[in-house]
């Protein structure tokens, strides 16, 4: 055999054994379908590539409140925050966030933003912490040249039981400017909805504004990205444009889960109605992940659907603006009405969010059997061993698991314990913690800690012993502390000048000559 043949056979070989490692690797990514309901799923996929393809669904959320108060009769934005849904009036509006009773079509509250004024509000959304207001409609000529967003504190908001009236004043309100990168500077006027730059959806995340644009001119949908949420001057730089196929007047994120969902209707024909459900994307691109469209009903049931918002991570509401249209033929009237929808049975239960149902530790003789649960498949799974509660190291990992159990033969005395996960979302979770200890040679015993800040312990050695003692958070942030003293055998009461919050645990940590010892606590009434 030649040395040329010999050498391409082994080269051959390299390559073959390449590829088997490449694709066996837990490294190596599939693109394809990744959702188990659509027509083209692909068992082998393990990144969504956005080809996922579904039959026509067709979805009639069902009304909550079939007319909203006549104050609200242009509901343009949506928002639910503090166990209350929030909207206001569109264009030329006064600048007020009206609190509104779901059970009824009571307005709650009434909230004025003092020195803000309602050129075109679209959007309203929250983080957590802020209420974001988006003033930034500009289907008019397309060459606005003041588009803002409104941010203000929720708690900046009385109680609506004391104060129905309220005002947020001027100083706790920020505003956020803006333009689009790729529109020429000054924009150049157009004929009335004959704009790519106008705007009625926004959410805020990961300490970004999110906005989808509403395309007059061929029915796509551009996210752009605000890259920060303080106050201040900023480009939105677009990231990626969906064919939506119409125009998009509302978006929501799902509390925590990787789930935006997107509103709008065609403006024409029956000006029927539609939502985008994106799903398992990647990369904080909305657009690069499932795609799934849902078919509502025309505007002669929905109305001029415009704002909507989650509730939890599957439910939500629809509102609509009053909705006139007279023909020759027609005469609709469409009040503003109040509507639910409900996504469990569109979303994979993998999307939302993945529950721990138990996670236990039992001693068994010198071992610690560690065995948990969850309600869905969980990534990166875990589990964690700590020898004072509060600095964490991974005994073992698991790339997906949904139950399991895990032996570990601990040497040291004192092991607490606990599970973390990754969420659909990114995030980390941990679960509580479990302490065991073996008891042997333990100097201390019977630790009790009240709300009072008493604290009793049984010191099991012979003779007295000198002991600082400070009381920790489970993080390490120190709460109270007593300086070095000495205690008798048998029962010990000191007291904390600070007062530990009831139901909480703390660490106790007793710091000997020679030796410290750290308790997890539970403080008790």
């Amino acid at each position: 055999m030649s040395h040329f043949k010999r050498t391409n056979i082994h080269a051959t070989k390299i390559i073959l054994i390449f590829l088997v490692i490449l694709k066996t690797s837990p490294a190596y990514n599939q693109n394809g379908c990744t959702d188990s309901t659509a027509n083209n799923y692909d068992p082998s996929a393990t990144v969504n590539d956005g080809s996922c393809t579904y039959n026509v669904t067709n979805y009639f959320p069902p009304v909550v409140v079939n007319e909203i108060s006549d104050t609200v009769k242009e509901s343009s934005g949506l928002q639910w925050v503090g166990n209350s849904l929030w909207s206001f009036n569109d264009k030329d509006g006064t600048p007020d966030l009206y609190r509104i009773d779901t059970a009824s079509k009571a307005i709650l509250q009434t909230v004025r933003l003092a020195g803000a004024t309602n050129v075109d509000w679209e959007e309203v959304t929250f983080d957590g912490t802020y209420f974001y207001v988006g003033d930034f409609g500009n289907n008019l000529t397309g060459a606005r040249t003041n588009l803002k967003i409104y941010k203000f504190p929720y708690n900046a908001i009385p109680d609506f039981a004391t104060t129905p009236k309220a005002t947020i004043p001027s100083e706790k309100i920020e505003i956020i400017k803006f333009k689009y990168i790729d529109q020429s500077q000054p924009p150049l006027p157009v004929a009335l909805d004959s704009t790519k730059f106008d705007c009625e959806a926004m959410v805020v995340s990961d300490g970004k504004i999110h906005l989808f644009t509403k395309n007059w001119i061929d029915y796509t949908s551009t996210h752009y990205v605000i890259n920060s949420t303080e106050p201040g001057n900023y480009m939105a730089t677009p990231v990626d444009t969906l064919k939506t196929g119409y125009l998009v007047t509302g978006a929501s994120k799902a509390p925590d889960q990787k789930l935006v969902v997107l509103l709008g209707y065609l403006d024409g024909g029956l000006g029927n109605h539609y939502m985008h459900l994106l799903y398992d994307y990647s990369g904080g691109k909305y657009f690069n992940g499932n795609k799934r469209l849902i078919n509502l009903p025309p505007a002669l049931e929905m109305g001029q659907a415009e704002g909507i918002t989650f509730r939890n991570n599957h439910y939500g509401y629809i509102s609509n603006e009053r909705f006139e249209r007279k023909t020759q033929s027609l005469d609709i009237t469409v009040s503003q009405k109040l509507r639910s929808f409900d996504l469990n049975s569109f979303i994979p239960s993998i999307v939302l969010a993945i529950d721990l149902k138990y996670f236990n530790v039992n001693k068994i003789s010198s071992e610690n059997n560690i065995a948990w649960g969850f309600s869905s498949p969980a990534h990166n799974v875990r589990i964690e061993r700590s020898l004072n509660g509060v600095n964490f190291n991974t005994l073992t990992t698991y790339d997906i698991s949904i139950q399991g159990s895990f032996i570990y033969r601990p040497i040291d005395k004192i092991n607490y314990y606990r599970i973390s996960w990754e969420e659909n979302n990114g995030l980390i979770k941990h679960s509580k913690i479990w302490l065991i200890e073996n008891k042997t040679n333990d100097f201390i015993s019977n630790v009790l800690l009240k709300t009072t800040g008493e604290l009793s312990f049984v010191l099991t050695r012979d003779q007295e012993e000198n002991f600082q003692i400070k009381l920790l958070t489970t993080d390490g942030k120190e709460l109270s502390q007593l300086p070095k003293r000495s205690y008798k055998p048998g029962l010990n009461k000191i007291r904390f000048p600070a007062n530990p919050a009831s139901n909480s645990i703390v660490l106790v940590t007793i710091y000997g000559s020679k030796e410290k010892m750290t308790r997890l606590v539970h403080v008790i009434k």
